[in-house]
């Protein structure tokens, strides 16, 4: 069992007596939950934070997915790598350009936090009809056990985790309006406590105004406005480009980039990044995030690398987490066949 840091343990253990208060977990003695719900608080922006009762639950199949969108560097509304239909259902490929896009991404955090998930993406341009999306992703914490008086572990680990199944479509409705929405189902289990929900996303990108890309997107909306939207969260995005010029022997492009996340009972989410395209081949970006917690507020660096090598990207992205404890690393691979 991996043991807390000591400042930390006051907090940790408090959480620990909520989640048994609130989930019913089965009968433990102090510092019996400790470690893992501390790693849950570090790696999961505190899933098990004060919420309403409803809210609680709808947040058991969602909330792990921050740690993920956490390495994204570019705003969720305008994603464009080989998982962005996760993100927003606004996917749209290029009629003239690629018919099929598969992407599959790998996310981890050291072992001290534990998280480890993965995302698989498939895209498919239906002639006149627009690109059918399909995504399957889950993320859990691994190696959580239940002690009594002493650091060994119990026999057995906590199972914590959720995942999604997504189904949708997109379309430009005009040259410069990209509308999509997506089915989703998501289900998750902390501990003892399990909990499935369908929510129905929807996105749009504006390109009509030259060198931006704007968006807006629902993450797991709740379309009957019930316990399960309050763990919804809203964002909105863009991203411009500037026209191209020579640099160290090709053609280079500037970016800037602007995100802001809402979500229910929790202050704004905001991210500034900005990224060096060289020929179209490499993609440098750098950003932070900022956050509030109570009364704190929070910036996390984030770092992301892209490499096209003809029908291949492959991305590298960090998130350094809270005072670089805590980091976020996402790995990924798509393709495309026209």
């Amino acid at each position: 069992m991996r043991q807390t840091r000591g400042g930390g343990r006051q907090a940790a253990k408090a959480l620990s007596q909520q989640a048994k208060a609130r989930f019913s977990l089965p009968p433990w003695r102090p510092g019996a939950l400790a470690p893992g719900i501390l790693r849950l608080c570090v790696g999961v922006s505190c899933i098990l934070a004060p919420r309403p009762a409803p809210a609680q639950d709808a947040a058991i199949a969602s909330d792990l997915w921050r740690v993920a969108a956490g390495t994204l560097v570019e705003p969720d509304a305008v994603a464009s790598n080989g998982a962005a239909a996760l993100w927003t259902p606004a996917v749209v490929l290029n009629a003239s350009g690629a018919s099929l896009r598969v992407g599959i991404e790998t996310i981890h955090t050291p072992s001290d936090i534990g998280v480890n998930g993965g995302i698989a993406a498939v895209s498919i341009r239906v002639g006149s009809l627009g690109t059918l999306n399909a995504v399957y992703a889950r993320i859990g914490l691994d190696d959580l056990v239940r002690t009594e008086t002493s650091p060994e572990g119990l026999e057995g680990s906590i199972p914590v985790y959720a995942q999604v199944l997504s189904v949708g479509g997109a379309r430009g409705v005009t040259p410069a309006l990209l509308v999509g929405a997506a089915l989703r189902f998501e289900s998750g289990r902390l501990a003892d406590l399990e909990r499935s929900q369908v929510g129905l996303d929807v996105g749009i990108v504006y390109t009509g105004i030259t060198g931006f890309r704007l968006g807006a997107t629902t993450r797991f909306w709740d379309p009957t406005l019930g316990a399960s939207e309050q763990a919804s969260g809203y964002a909105f995005g863009g991203q411009y480009r500037t026209e191209d010029f020579p640099l160290w022997g090709t053609r280079g492009t500037l970016v800037a980039r602007y995100g802001l996340t809402l979500l229910h009972g929790e202050s704004p989410q905001q991210l500034l990044a900005g990224g060096l395209v060289l020929g179209e081949v490499v993609e440098l970006d750098v950003g932070a995030a900022h956050e509030k917690t109570d009364a704190e507020a929070v910036w996390r660096a984030r770092f992301g690398l892209s490499v096209r090598a003809g029908r291949y990207r492959i991305v590298v992205a960090r998130d350094a987490g809270v005072n670089d404890f805590g980091a976020t690393y996402r790995f990924g691979l798509s393709a495309v066949l026209r």
